[in-house]
């Protein structure tokens, strides 16, 4: 097989028609279903299953998709590698963010980025944290913007930073003029949440979990910005969200109550593969992300 044919598998999959596919790819549906039945020829299987609007893969296809992604990753690897012996900048960079880094650091880093490197293409994926460490390992992610501990024993964590979490209310909530509180004075207030799953929903559980109180979580909402703007109009609930949150605009008119006894408190930082190769572009995005995050702070 040849990495065009691999390529033209990413491409179907992704679209999910030959025809789509084929527009993308600029050839003719014809010519992409006659790769296809190459490939299935070659390899004496059916690759898609075409029962239905949309193709599926087959098992065996499913495996072939898993190599193909990690063979042309590789392959677009080796030739940044080379472009940058010649100190060029150029090529992709796929990076994987959580949903709370992305919607308050993403957008300064982006722009500072393309603007100082124009020949690198960014693409930005907001996934939560499990997919990002999934995702990273597949080699389906150049670098990931995540939390600490990872489950996933593969990869190298570079911390970033610290990062409270705090309860922010209305300005007209009962506690909007406190500077402080202990975590256990939460006990049967009413909460707005992200889902469980996400990394900001487990370290506040584990605090509940420490302080044996009993929140009232009265709604679940999978959006920073959907959280906030919740609290607009609601001076009877609170939600728990990191500290840069209150940076967004959404949050302005919002009150921050910084907690303790325990201190809720996350790591953000660089998901790398161990051992894999880190291209200069990448790490020079790893700067950025470091540099935009101390300005911020600067700015508090």
């Amino acid at each position: 097989m040849e990495l065009r044919q691999f390529r033209y598998l990413l491409s179907i999959a992704k679209e999910g028609t030959f025809t789509a596919a084929a527009d993308k790819l600029f050839i003719s549906q014809s010519a992409l279903s006659q790769q296809v039945k190459s490939m299935e020829e070659e390899l004496g299987v059916s690759l898609f299953d075409r029962s239905g609007h949309r193709l599926k893969f087959t098992e065996a296809g499913k495996l072939l998709h898993k190599r193909a992604q990690r063979i042309v990753k590789e392959v677009d690897g080796v030739r940044t590698a080379i472009d940058e012996l010649e100190e060029l900048y150029r090529g992709t960079i796929t990076v994987g963010v959580v949903q709370t880094v992305n919607a308050y650091l993403m957008p300064r880093v982006v722009s500072f980025f393309s603007s100082q490197f124009p020949d690198i293409q960014l693409k930005i994926q907001e996934l939560s944290a499990p997919e990002i460490e999934q995702k990273v390992h597949n080699h389906e992610l150049d670098v990931g913007i995540s939390f600490n501990p990872t489950v996933e024993q593969s990869l190298t964590f570079d911390a970033l930073f610290e990062e409270d979490l705090l309860l922010i209310v209305n300005s007209n909530h009962e506690f909007a003029e406190k500077a402080w509180m202990n975590v256990d004075s939460l006990d049967k207030q009413k909460l707005i949440l992200l889902p469980e799953g996400y990394c900001t929903r487990r370290i506040w559980e584990d605090c509940v979990s420490e302080t044996k109180i009993s929140p009232e979580v009265q709604i679940e909402m999978n959006t920073i910005s959907g959280l906030l703007a919740a609290l607009e109009k609601n001076i009877t609930v609170g939600t728990i969200l990191p500290a840069l949150t209150m940076q967004m605009k959404v949050s302005n008119g919002l009150k921050a109550i910084k907690l303790r006894d325990p201190i809720p408190r996350r790591t953000v930082g660089l998901l790398w593969r161990n051992g894999g190769y880190r291209s200069k572009a990448s790490k020079k995005f790893a700067e950025v992300v470091k540099q935009k995050y101390k300005e911020i702070q600067q700015e508090k």
